[in-house]
């Protein structure tokens, strides 16, 4: 099957529209489906397209079963701090969402932007960056409960600077 057969089904599946994905992903409804039908997507945005319907692709090696997981990286900067003795990293973390151009224009609010991140051990934690003189970087952990409502307010979407 082709990336558009899978996602075709997927959103037929799903009860979804091409239209309805186009909104969910923030992409113009012209630019989804031309990447489809001329077959031009990167395995990450076949990935988050998925993710976006509501499928879950995993992928596992056959004789162990073990789940083979893509380092996902974030849009800011590395930050590593000790909070409470335990060590933070989020070049070795996934992220998962993070506040940059949360206007749709500016990359910072206000100065500040945050980015949702969880660790190997499964530890949530954001990392706050700051434009300001003399501010520095920093982690902050937060709960399970809180990084759902981030990525409720700020989605998935990790590169969202405009085209």
């Amino acid at each position: 099957m082709t990336a558009k057969e899978w996602i075709m089904a997927a959103l037929h599946t799903a009860d979804m529209t091409q239209a309805e994905l186009s909104s969910k992903l923030g992409w113009p409804p012209q630019k989804l489906n031309r990447r489809i039908n001329q077959n031009t997507l990167r395995a990450d945005e076949f990935l988050q397209i998925m993710d976006m319907i509501g499928v879950n692709v995993a992928f596992s090696i056959k004789e162990s079963g073990a789940q083979v997981r893509a380092h996902l990286r974030g849009y800011g900067r590395k930050v590593k701090q000790m909070v409470n003795g335990v060590s933070y990293d989020t070049a070795a973390s996934d992220a998962l969402s993070n506040s940059f151009f949360a206007d749709g224009e500016n990359e910072y609010t206000d100065g500040r932007a945050m980015e949702l991140y969880i660790s190997k051990e499964g530890r949530y934690f954001l990392a706050e960056y700051s434009t300001f003189e003399g501010a520095k970087d920093r982690i902050v952990p937060c709960s399970a409960e809180e990084a759902a409502s981030f990525i409720t307010k700020y989605g998935t979407v990790i590169d969202k600077r405009p085209k």
